[in-house]
C-alpha cells in the first residue's frame, strides 16, 4: 500500500503580479511559463539547473540562494526565439 504523501505534488505559489525584477526559482520558472507545461516546482527548478549548467541561462547567486534577473531570462526567451 502506497502513502497519500508519494502521490502529493507540490503546489504552485501564487503567480506574481507583476513579476519583480529579480526572482526565486519558482518565480522565474512561472515566468517562463513552466507551470503550464506539466511541470512541478521541483521539476521546473531542476529544468532551471540544467539550463544554467549548459550556459544557457544564466543566475545571480548571493547569500546561498538563486536568483533570475528578469533581464536575463528575457535573453533566455530571445535566444530561444525561431527566426524563420
Amino acid at each position: 500500500m502506497e502513502s497519500e504523501e508519494l502521490h502529493h505534488q507540490p503546489a504552485w505559489p501564487s503567480l506574481p503580479n507583476p513579476f519583480p525584477d529579480l526572482m526565486n526559482p519558482s518565480e522565474a520558472a512561472m515566468y517562463l511559463r513552466l507551470h503550464e507545461t506539466g511541470h512541478t516546482p521541483e521539476s521546473a527548478r531542476r529544468t532551471l539547473d540544467y539550463w544554467r549548467s549548459r550556459g544557457e541561462l544564466k543566475a545571480t547567486k548571493f547569500a546561498r540562494h538563486v536568483w533570475y534577473r528578469r533581464e536575463e531570462l528575457d535573453a533566455f526567451l530571445k535566444a530561444k526565439t525561431e527566426h524563420i
